[in-house]
């Protein structure tokens, strides 16, 4: 009797689904960080560690999905890029939050102004990874929406500085400064996240 040999394919890793989970749960760290910039509250503190864990666990897992892929519906080099920037952005979150409760700081108004804007900023960030795997909408004007409000931080953090007085306690200037920092830091993390992901579109047009 003739063996009949079966034709298979190397099982293909969902790159850009892992992309996605990872983009979700920076989203749900950023909702408890926005949460946290108005309220300073410990669990909301702990939510974003949780989910800066819970990103590094799935970083992990597409990066041993992209060595194994065979093909990927975007470049490999672009997934990697990607992941790397989305992870910084709740990176530099939890920094900020640990930061702050290291000097005893409470947010202010402004961390409040600037902690909304990076939620809303991380959400169309989210839909443009997610729009990377649909062909109905283009993720690069997801792309813009975030890079507009990212840069409503920088305006939050000027009204900051403007309301500081020169006459304040030295120590509660330098913290203030310290965590204003952190937010700039993460703005930039946002905007390295649209860049890339224009990016990636644009090779792949």
């Amino acid at each position: 009797m003739r063996t009949r040999l079966r034709w298979f394919l190397p099982h293909q890793p969902d790159v850009l689904g892992l992309l996605g989970r990872q983009a979700d749960v920076t989203m749900t760290g950023v909702a408890a960080f926005a949460r946290w910039s108005t309220t300073g509250g410990h669990a909301d503190a702990q939510a974003v560690r949780d989910a800066e864990h819970d990103g590094d666990d799935l970083r992990h897992e597409l990066l041993e999905a992209l060595s194994t892929a065979l093909t990927t519906p975007i470049e490999q080099e672009h997934a990697y890029a990607l992941s790397e920037r989305i992870d910084e952005v709740l990176d530099r979150a939890k920094d900020t939050v640990r930061l702050a409760e290291a000097l005893r700081w409470r947010p202010d108004e402004h961390t409040a102004a600037m902690g909304a804007s990076v939620e809303e900023a991380t959400r169309h960030l989210n839909d443009a990874v997610h729009c990377l795997s649909d062909k109905g909408e283009h993720p690069g004007e997801h792309a813009e929406r975030a890079i507009k409000a990212a840069r409503a931080v920088e305006h939050g953090l000027l009204a900051g500085l403007a309301a500081l007085t020169p006459d304040g306690a030295p120590w509660d200037r330098t913290a203030t400064l310290e965590v204003y920092r952190g937010y700039s830091d993460i703005e930039h993390a946002l905007l390295r996240v649209a860049d890339r992901t224009w990016y990636a579109v644009l090779r792949a047009m």
